[in-house]
């Protein structure tokens, strides 16, 4: 590409560190009213990640370990609160594994400035997928051998093969970093395969194993090692008010973002490879411009988009840019938007809150995410090392599964997740198969049911999932979150942009 630079890791946070704002757990137009965090808390919502020892980063943790060498320490997990939606998953966890197991938030912005400035503040990375591809340059992770990922061989072939059938014609790859495309690496040069080329230009390790085609490039052997494992993963979209937009969640389309009926009750996430992205959707599709691909676009590209979105913006599309959870619930709570991006925990709270709120399963497709369970380079000793990758496999033994099923997320061994519901584990932590029917089946409820704060009721009798059985909701990708080779250019752009 003409426009193309290359991508330096410390440049990348360097930039993110100039714009600090879009870290904060305020918003640019904060709504008054709604619900306070606190009272979210209460509900069950957020739980997590940030009252389980978030907030400073842990210092250095030196390995402990037990006479029949085990370790017995603090396992320290930089994460998104994704994986940690309640505080009971560290609770279990740290039960389960006999460790304590410690979450450390941060915001998904931030969390690839720390990885790669202070890898020795964390053991387990729990981030997005995307996010390795510029941590990844910096060493600050260690290859992950799946050989030790004990349901490796269970996951769903979309994260190695793109699709969940990769025969189907109907179902789509998506633009951007998908899983498929992200998750190999070739430390020692060994593997042969060319190296992914939509992402950070001098990411040399991660590398391609299947093509576009759905073949494996060059008829090569799977891998052995990736940046991580994915544990959860979605199909976003955006919510809206159903009382004021009136259309079924199929008909909404991503333009309805700079739909100017809206005027002043939109809202965008903050984070700029996400409103990029969902910005350039809405563009797109009300024909204001063309991306060759959403989750690479080039400099002109970014530049057009963002002159447009200024435009909308100083027009006063826009009542917010959020970057808390909480705020994208206080928003449509408050009723001071009607549209905004959304992830699925925060429409499933808004619903049980009353608001008669749907989320939208665009014509054009979802935006995915998926998680990628890394493990810093700076874990050395062989217990610790142990107990990251018994951390990571706990991950898939049903319990994180059904959790985050109430959040709307899915496992990446979510074929194994309906027997564990129906084991007697899965009875005692009370676990039903109408719930699996609802959240991954698509099928109406067959009762009401617990959702997003556990309480009966969340979830009514008669209601369906928006977009369908799983199956259906995760065949048609958009694209996927990503990071451009033009990432401290986007950074920067968007800095600009909120700033305008």
């Amino acid at each position: 590409m003409s426009d193309h630079v290359e991508y330096d890791p410390q440049e990348y946070a360097d930039a993110i560190a100039e714009g600090a704002d879009l870290g904060r757990g305020d918003l640019e137009g904060s709504p008054r009213g709604g619900l306070t965090r606190g009272e979210l808390i209460k509900r069950g919502a957020v739980g997590a990640a940030a009252l389980s020892g978030a907030g400073a980063l842990a210092g250095s943790a030196a390995a402990q370990t037990s006479a029949s060498g085990k370790f017995t320490g603090t396992l320290r997990v930089l994460t998104l609160g994704v994986e940690f939606p309640t505080p009971d998953i560290a609770k279990q966890a740290s039960k389960d594994l006999g460790f304590t197991v410690k979450p450390i938030l941060a915001p998904s912005e931030k969390q690839p400035q720390i990885a790669i400035t202070s890898p020795d503040t964390f053991d387990v990375f729990g981030g997005y997928n995307y996010q390795s591809l510029l941590i990844w340059p910096s060493g600050s992770l260690q290859p992950v051998d799946t050989r030790k990922i004990a349901s490796w061989n269970k996951f769903y072939r979309l994260f190695t093969q793109g699709k969940l059938n990769p025969r189907s014609k109907v179902c789509t790859f998506g633009d951007g970093n998908a899983p498929f495309r992200t998750t190999f690496v070739d430390p020692d040069g060994s593997t042969g395969l060319p190296p992914f080329s939509g992402g950070p230009a001098n990411n040399k390790q991660i590398v391609r194993w299947i093509g576009e085609n759905g073949k494996p490039i060059g008829g090569k052997k799977q891998p052995r090692y990736i940046v991580g494992p994915a544990a959860h993963f979605n199909a976003d979209s955006m919510g809206y008010n159903a009382d004021v937009i009136q259309k079924a969640p199929n008909q909404m389309s991503w333009a309805e973002l700079l739909n100017t009926r809206w005027k002043g009750r939109v809202s965008l996430l903050r984070d700029p490879g996400i409103m990029s992205q969902d910005a350039a959707f809405a563009a797109s599709a009300l024909g204001l411009m063309k991306f060759k691909d959403f989750g690479n676009p080039t400099k002109a590209e970014i530049t057009r988009l963002y002159k447009i979105m200024t435009r909308y913006k100083k027009q006063g599309q826009f009542r917010a840019f959020w970057s808390a959870f909480t705020d994208s619930v206080n928003l449509m709570v408050s009723k001071e938007v009607v549209l905004e991006s959304m992830w699925s925990p925060a429409v499933a709270l808004v619903k049980a809150a009353g608001i008669n709120i749907l989320y939208a399963a665009p014509k054009e497709g979802f935006r995915g995410w998926c998680s990628a369970e890394g493990i810093s380079s700076k874990v050395t000793d062989p217990a610790k090392l142990q107990a990251c990758y018994d951390y990571i496999n706990w991950n898939y033994n049903g319990y994180l599964g059904a959790v985050i099923m109430r959040q709307g997320y899915y496992i990446a061994n979510g074929q194994r997740l309906l027997p564990w519901i129906k084991s007697s584990a899965g009875k005692a932590a009370g676990f039903t198969p109408a719930e699996y029917d609802y959240w991954w089946g698509g099928k109406p409820a067959a009762s009401d049911l617990p959702g997003i704060t556990g309480k009966v009721g969340d979830i009514k009798k008669g209601e369906r999932r928006e977009g369908g059985s799983f199956s259906q909701r995760i065949c048609k990708y958009a694209s996927w979150n990503s990071y451009p080779r033009e990432s401290v250019f986007l950074v920067k752009t968007v800095n600009d942009f909120l700033s305008a």
